[in-house]
């Protein structure tokens, strides 16, 4: 059992900061080997059903008849940008500080809100979209090269540490709630024991905070397979 293979199904962006310290712990303290399967928030749920994916990282809202979930933290919007930018002076990003901003934005069919830029709309404004993209991880290479803002929340935003952006809050905002899923009913071995364990702490705050690690309001993680 201390030899198996667990396979851990997230959205690509977290292969940055997040699952390699989770493989970190899981090699630490077991013999087994990780693969991870990437895939939007639908896909990783799909992963698991199939049996592609022992775990995965998700967030809310999930069918409770399909999976459980362990809390992992949540989240809400923020804004990241080139340190340069006039934004770094703010203390919070409005909608109407978008307008004349080039800005690289998710595909609005895999966007869980577009609030903010409605908002602009709605004042008589169409935001100046410069790059769209389909998934999450994309947009920080244009970010850092200085052709763009965008908007993430906070969870994510954590992953681009390396990349040495600014991130400020931003309003209106929606908020995000992250767990660590699984099929419901599943019978966990110690490696898999271990493997959620490991998610769940690779979650938490870091003790050293980054320009782009803005708080997180950490829900409680206890990992009692309840939903």
């Amino acid at each position: 059992e201390e030899k198996q293979r667990i396979e851990i199904a997230a959205p690509a962006v977290f292969g940055f900061v997040t699952l390699p310290k989770v493989v970190a712990t899981i090699r630490s303290k077991t013999a087994s080997s990780v693969r991870s399967i990437s895939g939007n928030y639908e896909q990783v749920g799909e992963h698991i059903l199939s049996g592609r994916a022992d775990l995965g990282i998700s967030r809310l809202p999930l069918d409770p008849r399909l999976f459980e979930w362990a809390p992992i933290g949540s989240a809400r919007n923020v804004c990241i940008f080139h340190p340069k930018h006039r934004f770094s002076k703010k203390s919070c990003v409005e909608a109407h500080d978008l307008e004349g901003e080039q800005i690289v934005d998710i595909d609005p069919q895999f966007a869980s809100h577009q609030m903010n830029f409605n908002a602009l709309r709605f004042a008589g404004v169409e935001p100046d979209i410069l790059v769209e993209y389909d998934c999450n991880g994309y947009e920080v290479g244009f970010v850092s090269a200085g052709l763009g803002v965008s908007i993430t929340n906070e969870i994510i935003a954590r992953e681009y540490a390396a990349f040495e952006l600014e991130a400020k809050p931003v309003e209106p905002s929606a908020l995000y709630h992250y767990v660590a899923v699984w099929q419901k009913g599943r019978v966990f071995s110690n490696v898999l024991e271990v493997s959620l364990e490991a998610i769940l702490s690779a979650f938490q705050p870091a003790a050293e905070s980054g320009p782009t690690v803005l708080p997180i309001h950490a829900t409680a993680r206890a990992a009692d397979r309840s939903s």
